[in-house]
């Protein structure tokens, strides 16, 4: 790292490199977006048959209500269904199952089974302790991949900080363009390499994709950073996320203050942190 060169980052300007660029917003909105039908659906899957790998005990039990809840399967209305039994120890119970379809009339003797000795974990025959069955549990996707792209980016993230604090500022030719075979919002992302020298004239390469071609072909040499320790450490500037500046002083700074990186994550933070909360805490 050179000691020479350690430049003061303004806070939303290092939170928007943090937080910015379209694959990490990306991220973030299927995490939040995910979560909310995970909390619906996903803890709500019924998931009770990992304790039924035992023996079980059935009994005999009686209705005490049947509730439709506002959930269905299949336009199906799911039912809340509340009994009452006693087990052979002489312990009374009183739990309820969910069923598609079906309500129970009050009073109606039913069968209930239990793993043994946890007859806490009941349920009539044939129905769920959850609300939903275990293909509930396929949201679990949407918040998962949201987590991958936004962990795939913390490392390009942090490099950027890095390099913004610490990176020596030169410029880099373009020498190749590449097409790959992503494409963002109908337009194509290419991979571009740019060649460069370092402070003691030894020739590096840096590859940057991009779909926003304009940010890196509007001069014929663009601006890039990169870390005299380790010259293969760097970065185009203009594709670092809210564009930072580095002035003529060498201090970075950001033409204005950009919130909209921040707001995707802080909104889900305190959002899911606060239903967390309520639901767990309060």
């Amino acid at each position: 790292m050179n000691s020479a060169i350690n430049r003061d980052i303004e806070f939303f300007t290092k939170c928007g490199v943090f937080f910015g660029g379209f694959q990490n917003q990306l991220g973030w909105f299927f995490f939040g977006f995910g979560l909310i039908f995970f909390w619906i659906f996903g803890m709500n899957a019924d998931l009770s048959f990992l304790r039924y790998t035992g023996n079980t005990i059935t009994v005999q039990g009686i209705a005490t209500d049947s509730i439709e809840t506002r959930f269905s399967e299949n336009e199906t209305p799911i039912f809340e269904n509340h009994y009452k039994f006693t087990t052979k120890e002489g312990i009374e119970f009183e739990e309820f199952s969910y069923s598609t379809g079906q309500d129970i009339q009050i009073g109606k003797t039913i069968t209930v089974e239990y793993p043994e000795g946890k007859p806490e974990y009941s349920r009539i025959v044939g129905m769920k302790r959850e609300i939903f069955g275990t293909v509930a549990l396929f949201v679990v996707i949407f918040p998962i991949i949201g987590l991958v792209y936004i962990f795939s980016n913390i490392k390009k993230s942090l490099r950027g900080i890095k390099l913004l604090k610490y990176g020596r500022l030169t410029k880099g030719k373009l020498i190749s363009k590449t097409p790959t075979n992503t494409r963002i919002n109908g337009q194509t992302v290419y991979k571009l390499t740019f060649h460069f020298q370092d402070a003691l004239g030894n020739k590096f390469f840096v590859s940057e994709k991009t779909h926003l071609l304009h940010l890196l072909e509007d001069t014929p040499e663009k601006r890039l950073l990169y870390l005299q320790s380790n010259p293969n450490c760097a970065t185009m500037l203009d594709t670092l996320p809210t564009a930072p500046l580095i002035d003529e002083t060498g201090n970075v700074k950001s033409l204005s203050i950009k919130l909209f990186p921040i707001l995707i994550p802080l909104a889900i933070i305190v959002g899911h942190g606060s239903y967390l909360a309520i639901k767990f805490i309060g």
